[in-house]
């Protein structure tokens, strides 16, 4: 699972530093929110059933949250990346 986690958050953290601010900001923000209660409860049961039964190590279903909370981030920073691309363009 740190297969994908640990390019993720690169890419993350990369992209914060060529994304206008207030994208950086907002992608952080909804990351936090992504991963709530409802999310996490239904994730983290579901995950934690397959891991059991597929891979026998339970703590590989705890990652889940981490993608779930690490996909907004890499989307709005994506799109903050292609705004800042657009407005040099049309400039």
């Amino acid at each position: 699972l740190w297969h994908y986690l640990l390019p993720g958050y690169i890419i993350a953290l990369a992209l914060s530093f060529f994304v206008p601010r207030i994208f950086v900001g907002i992608a952080f923000d909804s990351g936090g929110v992504a991963s709530g209660p409802m999310t996490a409860t239904f994730i983290l049961a579901f995950s934690q059933g397959v891991a059991s039964s597929y891979a026998g190590n339970t703590m590989e279903g705890f990652g889940m949250i981490a993608m779930v909370a690490l996909t907004p981030v890499i989307v709005l920073q994506v799109l903050g990346l292609l705004y800042k691309l657009k407005l040099r363009k049309s400039a």
